[in-house]
């Protein structure tokens, strides 16, 4: 009788461990598909429209189609499609703190602009090439007089002062001059005041 006894308490440990072992398994590989799905998920635009509304507006340009904006020109890339978090860093802190201002309510709308379109990100970055963006608007298309709105006879300027990623982008040249406006471009007025910026 006892070795009967050793041998079912001998069995009931030998499955035991098993059960044990293919429960961590199965354990195991759920959290690693939710991790891997998360961290791919993060990284899609419509993540950051999941829980933030006022990111509803960025996230339909980034999928609209209106080649005039730049986020769409940036997320349709000719050989390179961006995606949100490859200008927009994901770091914890910042999230955490997003995240509380949206469950709070203490946030203002529209989202206040963020200015890092500057020279040194977007060349720094290997995105742009400086010398071919000046090659390549070195004669403007719809004026009498070969002009360069990248040229630097006004200085150097930061790409966010006519570039808007997210709105509508600002020819700062008609401030004081009269150009024809590309697609989608809007004039400042002469005090440099912009009237509308947003989609």
């Amino acid at each position: 009788m006892k070795l009967q006894e050793i041998k079912n308490n001998s069995n009931k440990s030998g499955r035991k461990i098993w059960m044990i072992l293919i429960l961590s398994f199965v354990t195991i590989a759920a959290i690693s598909g939710l991790v891997t799905g998360g961290v791919i998920w993060h990284q899609q635009p419509g993540f950051c429209a999941s829980c933030h509304t006022p990111m509803n507006n960025y996230v339909q340009n980034y999928y609209g189609g209106d080649t005039t904006m730049l986020i769409t020109k940036h997320a349709m890339g000719d050989s390179l499609k961006l995606k949100c978090v490859d200008c927009h860093e994901s770091i914890i802190s910042e999230q955490v703190r997003e995240g509380m201002h949206w469950i709070t309510g203490n946030y203002t709308y529209p989202l206040e602009k963020r200015e890092f379109g500057t020279r040194s990100y977007c060349m720094s970055k290997g995105c742009h090439v400086e010398s071919k963006i000046i090659e390549a608007t070195k004669n403007h298309w719809n004026t009498l007089f070969a002009y360069n709105q990248h040229d630097s006879r006004h200085g150097k300027q930061e790409c966010s002062n006519c570039h808007s990623m997210h709105g509508n982008s600002v020819y700062k040249c008609n401030q004081c001059h009269k150009f024809e406006l590309p697609k989608g471009w809007i004039s400042p007025q002469p005090n440099g005041m912009i009237t509308a910026s947003f989609k």
